[in-house]
């Protein structure tokens, strides 16, 4: 089973859009995460980079046309490691298949537009994460 991971990224890419050979959507962003660390004067910098590619397929038409680079998203998903190879040199690359991902509003805002035309916006969100209504208790 692969790992979960979570975390907050920056874009540091314009997200690429592409369709599969069947017309389905996925997007691939390129994130950085970095650590903040404090050295011996108590001064905080940042760590190293770490630089990963972030790809989703649920929601990624959404997901295009609410984000550019320079924003920060958080990612939950699981974390795979790829190779291949080029040129005659075997590369090993990590990535994250993205289940969720959201704008991150700790250095900007961000507005949401439904996408889904329903009278009751409650069951349009209920119905896009494959959940039933319940009613709430009765007192």
């Amino acid at each position: 089973m692969l790992p979960i991971i979570n975390g907050e990224f920056g874009i540091v890419k314009e997200p690429e859009i592409k369709f599969s050979d069947n017309g389905k959507a996925w997007l691939k962003l390129r994130g950085v995460a970095k650590d903040r660390v404090r050295d011996a004067n108590g001064a905080y910098s940042d760590g190293d980079p770490l630089y990963i590619d972030i790809l989703v397929n649920q929601g990624a038409e959404h997901l295009f046309e609410s984000i550019a680079k320079g924003d920060s998203v958080i990612v939950v998903g699981k974390l795979k490691q790829r190779e291949y190879e080029s040129q005659g040199e075997k590369k090993t690359v990590f990535q994250i298949n993205a289940d969720s991902v959201g704008v991150s509003t700790r250095f900007s805002t961000a507005k949401t537009q439904r996408a889904l035309d329903s009278g009751n916006p409650v069951q349009a969100a209920v119905s896009g994460l494959g959940a039933q209504e319940i009613s709430p208790p009765p007192f």
